[in-house]
């Protein structure tokens, strides 16, 4: 069955959709564009869909990447046509291309992804020192601490995982360009380098006031 790789943007109010709910929008809007997709088998059937990096809630994407099979084969330009037709505002087809038999799931093949950090002026905690950030990023370890499902704290050293961090501009805020491990080896997550960075800096961070933007995978 032809396998096709759908580059999409989710925006606006569309970054508060779960993962779940998305499959389920994106299995509806395929439906409805008359897009045949193809069905895995056994007693609970779900559609062929393989996502390189599910999104957090309330993170918006510029260039996500899901691959779907299709029963039979579509045209790349009326493929996102017609699905562009069917989707909720803030999701949209940005490019589509096809997919070899043979190629590895987008996921096995991630090793990163790009983040645009923002903080408004009024909910920043502090001015940042002068080098703060190549102070960070200068340290051996960083450590953050994670809860596993069954509810254990772990601490986990992040730093190997920060590829990049810069600041773009100190203008009505702070805006930070992070560059991240993503993965099954590591998953360095954009909200827990600023708040590890803040409390370096010896300022508490309120990660609900993070306006983060992933920019693109690689």
């Amino acid at each position: 069955m032809p396998r096709y790789r759908i580059q999409y943007s989710k925006r606006g109010s569309s970054c508060y959709i779960s993962h779940l709910d998305l499959v389920r929008t994106l299995e509806r809007a395929f439906r409805r564009a008359g897009l045949p997709i193809a069905f895995s088998e056994g007693f609970n059937p779900h559609p062929r869909f393989s996502f390189a990096a599910p999104l957090p809630v309330g993170v918006e994407g510029l260039a996500e990447v899901l691959e779907v099979e299709l029963q039979e084969p579509v045209e790349h330009k009326d493929l996102a046509q017609r699905l562009n037709g069917t989707l909720p505002p803030g999701l949209a087809v940005l490019e589509v291309t096809s997919v070899p038999d043979n190629a590895p799931a987008p996921m096995a093949t991630l090793t990163g992804a790009g983040y645009v950090v923002h903080i408004d002026a009024d909910d920043l905690p502090g001015p940042l020192p002068e080098g703060a950030v190549q102070d960070f990023l200068d340290q051996e370890r960083i450590e953050v601490t994670r809860k596993s499902k069954d509810g254990k704290e772990k601490i986990r050293d992040i730093r190997p995982g920060i590829l990049k961090m810069e600041v773009l501009s100190q203008v009505s805020g702070l805006t930070v360009q992070l560059e991240l491990k993503t993965g099954s080896t590591m998953n360095v997550r954009p909200e827990e380098v600023m708040e590890a960075f803040f409390r370096f800096t010896g300022m508490t961070l309120d990660k609900a006031d993070l306006e983060i933007v992933r920019t693109r995978l690689f």
